[in-house]
């Protein structure tokens, strides 16, 4: 019950990731308050939390809007008193190599991503600089630590997010408040499944990326994300956890049989 009396947002939380940090958050105690823009997400989240004896503050909203983000704080604020707790998930993806995503690619995905982030960041300081403390934890992604052709859009902005991440905790450290990123690899949500053929090839090819031999699961970025929400990090400021599985720990030149040894 590390958050116990502790009131938490958590953005993007119908589904995958987000919906996992929403049931860990309140596992554990805390008044939860779940943004996400897909009504049905909302629904489908909020009814499995019930049926697990566990409850949620939906709101349905779009990041994108600064007045749906200013309005889901301003309820926060009203019932709990502001936020203690807030971890940015909401965000997206798309394929395209530089030349061919148009401007409002760019734009739609600098949108929902990175500015999103920083306009809830700003809110959440506000309501956390009142109480003296607080914790924000944001979403990146090991796209923001290397590149990939094709990726551009999205990886530049998940690198800007752990920027961001760092300048923030130093802003804000002296008020009692901590800002971390989280970086997930390859996560078997339901909505990373289904985006891959299904001829199973891209899935194995994911599993063996992965030092530990398979994908991740969304509990276990949840787990790095309560870690990181929780006094358990309380000289941790500033830092991007990486939750992969062990793929980036190789320079990913051609593995050569060993000589001697197991």
């Amino acid at each position: 019950m590390r958050f116990k009396n502790r009131t938490a947002l958590v953005t993007g939380g119908g589904g995958g990731i987000g919906s996992a940090t929403v049931e860990r958050l309140a596992s554990e105690g805390a008044v939860v308050y779940l943004m996400d823009r897909d009504a049905n997400h909302v629904s489908q989240t909020q009814d499995a939390l019930k049926a697990k004896g566990l409850s949620v503050n939906p709101f349905v909203g779009d990041v994108t809007a600064l007045a749906d983000l200013e309005s889901v704080y301003r309820q926060v604020l009203a019932e709990s008193g502001g936020v203690d707790i807030v971890v940015n998930v909401a965000g997206g993806s798309r394929a395209g190599y530089v030349t061919a995503l148009a401007p409002s690619d760019w734009d739609e995905l600098y949108a929902l991503n990175l500015k999103s982030t920083i306009n809830s960041c700003r809110l959440a300081v506000q309501q956390m600089v009142e109480k003296g403390k607080g914790s924000i934890v944001n979403m990146s992604s090991i796209s923001g630590l290397r590149g990939d052709p094709g990726w551009a859009a999205y990886n530049a902005q998940k690198a800007a997010i752990i920027n961001f991440t760092e300048c923030l905790a130093w802003e804000v450290g002296t008020f009692g408040i901590r800002v971390n990123a989280v970086c997930p690899g390859p996560i078997a949500s339901k909505r990373m499944i289904s985006t891959l053929p299904a001829d199973g090839g891209f899935q194995d090819a994911y599993d063996q990326a992965c030092a530990i031999g398979r994908m991740g699961q969304p509990e276990e970025v949840a787990s790095s994300i309560a870690f990181l929400a929780s006094d358990d990090a309380s000289f941790v400021a500033g830092a991007h956890l990486v939750v992969d599985g062990g793929l980036t720990a190789r320079t990913g030149q051609p593995i050569v049989p060993p000589t001697g040894g197991n």
